[in-house]
This record gives C-alpha cells, sequence and structure tokens, in this order.
C-alpha cells in the first residue's frame, strides 16, 4: 500500500535524523500528518501505521439472499435482467435495491445472469421473413422483386 509506504517512509526518516519539517517537504505532506504518524508508530508500533479496516454498515442483501437467487433461477425457465432480480428481491424478500447496485453484488459474488435481448426477432412473422428475404436476393440480383411498387421501392441516397 502506497499510504503505509509512505507511512513507514516518515519513521525511517526520523530515526534517520531529518527534522518533521524536512520530512513533510519531502513527502508532500503536511507537518501535523506526519507528526501524528510518528506518535502512532511510537505508540503502537509498525501495526499501527497499516491502513484500518473501514466499519461501514452491514449489506441487507444477505449471504442467504444471494444463493437464493441464483436457486430461483435455475427453478424457472426464463432469462432475468438484473431489473427483474431487483423487482423479484423486493416483492419476496422486501428488500428494495437498485439493478445497477445489484448486479455489482452479484458480480462480485460470482453470480452470473443472462441479460435479454434487445433485438425483435421473437416478434416477426417466419413467412414474411421468408418473403422479404427472397426480395432482397432478388434485388441483389438487379432485378425488381415482385412484391415491390413504385411507392414502396428503394430510392437511391444523394452523395
Amino acid at each position: 500500500m502506497p499510504r503505509t509506504r509512505d507511512r513507514l517512509e516518515m519513521v525511517r526518516l526520523s530515526a534517520a535524523g531529518w527534522s518533521t519539517p524536512t520530512i513533510a517537504s519531502h513527502l508532500r505532506l503536511s507537518e501535523k500528518r506526519v507528526r501524528y504518524w510518528i506518535k502512532q508508530f511510537l505508540t503502537g508500533g509498525f501495526d499501527a501505521l497499516p491502513d484500518q479496516p473501514h466499519v461501514g454498515q452491514q449489506s441487507r442483501l444477505t449471504p442467504a439472499l444471494v444463493t437464493a437467487l441464483p436457486q430461483e433461477g435455475a427453478q424457472s425457465q426464463r432469462t432475468w435482467t438484473a431489473a427483474q432480480l431487483a423487482d423479484w428481491l423486493a416483492a419476496q424478500h422486501g428488500l428494495r435495491l437498485t439493478p445497477n447496485h445489484l448486479a455489482r453484488r452479484l458480480k462480485k459474488a460470482g453470480f452470473s445472469y443472462k441479460r435479454t435481448e434487445r433485438g425483435l426477432v421473437h416478434k416477426q412473422a417466419p413467412a414474411k421473413v421468408a418473403e422479404r428475404q427472397a426480395d432482397l436476393e432478388t434485388a441483389e440480383k438487379g432485378e425488381t422483386p415482385v412484391g415491390w411498387t413504385s411507392a414502396t421501392s428503394m430510392k437511391r441516397a444523394s452523395p
């Protein structure tokens, strides 16, 4: 850690006889900060120099809920998005998380899910798709497709 290294450097330079203002100038820190870490070292030794863990608010997304999400996905034969998973958590467990936050937490836990496609393939009529494909193949040959009229013909874009 860079901050721990700087703190060790402060202690080393102090032991070498450097003054606090000189150390602060050398490390581009305030004299107050240099004095603080040298005092921390004198009272607590090397164990006082590294950053201590930051205690924050405990997440309401418990490990039990994180394991419930893949089980729910395995039981249902659907594809889930992060927004749908967030809605499911809110409905089933009363836990409301934003989809982005939930996605980050699930990625950190090693859970992967599929994002639904944004295409409209599932809404297309197969007969019309085949008809339009045949029209395109005819147009690629340089012929005018039978289904095209003057109103539906393609216009060339002006360069």
